[in-house]
């Protein structure tokens, strides 16, 4: 009988303090799914026509070589309890993450601290992956040690019903993993007229809330049988959302975000999910849309090869 090997954390590393945070939180990632871990460098390369290529071939290999040693060495230091691969490979660096990650369980990368003209001319590393990822994408701020405040809260933006089974099910998951308490969160700004008839002001605020959280707690219904030792609360209000949301992130773990689909652009990352990429206080996961939408029911049939009852 033939088993699966399980699939890799994959964690972009560029040699840098600042990818540091990326890989901490990497290797606690593999050490939770029991997992192997894959640490991915890109060497960008641009050639002249006047280099002696063979010599240069040679430069590039020892140069790999020194890499992958040290990058090695400096998991080894501190995960020698996790399996680890170190890959290195000449190639923009979105592009080596993205074919790196084709069979990984997790992609994981530092947050790009580049603004003006660097970012300009080098790309918007962060976003260009955010938006390709065929994998869920934890974005990790620069330094942050998993597990080193006593936060306890994992974080998930709730837009719409749509796609809510992956994205409450990352949520749920992390969030019994980890211990801690799930914050699910829905803000959003009203427009001027409610229905295209009446004025907003027809309506109170306050029961547009209360609708909201009432179907909410709907959705959540069978999230909860499921997942019954996670403490869920629901915080609803009108306001904008990237604001809600960047305030959450000063108290949370881990802040949860789909990433959505527009008909002919495809995979986008929107007006929220792309300023909280860049700003939010801790490491961001980003679940991509799928387009097999199962209903929220069908978790209570099976989880881990259990029948629920």
């Amino acid at each position: 009988m033939t088993t699966t090997p399980p699939r890799p954390v994959v964690v972009g590393h560029d040699g840098t303090y600042a990818s540091s945070g990326a890989l901490r939180f990497a290797i606690g990632e593999a050490r939770r799914s029991e997992a192997p871990l894959r640490v991915v460098h890109a060497m960008p390369l641009q050639t002249s026509a006047f280099l002696d290529l063979p010599v240069l071939a040679e430069e590039l290999d020892a140069e790999r070589q020194q890499v992958e040693a040290t990058l090695g060495a400096e998991v080894a230091r501190l995960a020698d309890d996790v399996e680890v691969q170190v890959v290195t490979c000449h190639g923009a660096p979105a592009p080596v993450l993205l074919g790196a990650a084709d069979d990984a369980r997790l992609l994981v990368i530092g947050r790009e601290n580049r603004t003006g003209l660097r970012r300009f001319l080098g790309g918007a590393t962060t976003e260009d992956v955010a938006a390709h990822a065929h994998a869920p994408l934890a974005v990790v701020p620069e330094g942050w040690r998993d597990g080193h405040t006593s936060r306890q809260r994992v974080v998930v933006a709730l837009k719409a019903p749509a796609h809510s089974t992956e994205l409450l099910g990352a949520a749920f998951r992390r969030a019994e993993q980890s211990g801690g308490a799930l914050r699910v969160v829905h803000a959003w700004e009203p427009d001027d007229r409610v229905d295209g008839h009446r004025p907003d002001g027809w309506t109170p605020q306050a029961l547009l809330v209360e609708r909201a959280a009432a179907s909410i707690d709907d959705l959540l219904r069978p999230w909860r049988r499921a997942y019954p030792g996670v403490v869920v609360n629901v915080e609803v209000h009108l306001g904008d959302p990237r604001a809600d949301l960047l305030e959450e992130s000063a108290a949370a773990d881990l802040l949860v975000l789909l990433r959505g689909e527009a008909p002919l652009l495809g995979p986008h990352l929107g007006g929220v999910l792309r300023p909280l990429l860049h700003a939010a206080d801790c490491p961001v996961l980003v679940v991509p849309a799928t387009h097999a939408e199962l209903p929220p029911l069908d978790l209570e049939l099976e989880r881990e090869g259990t029948l629920l009852r």
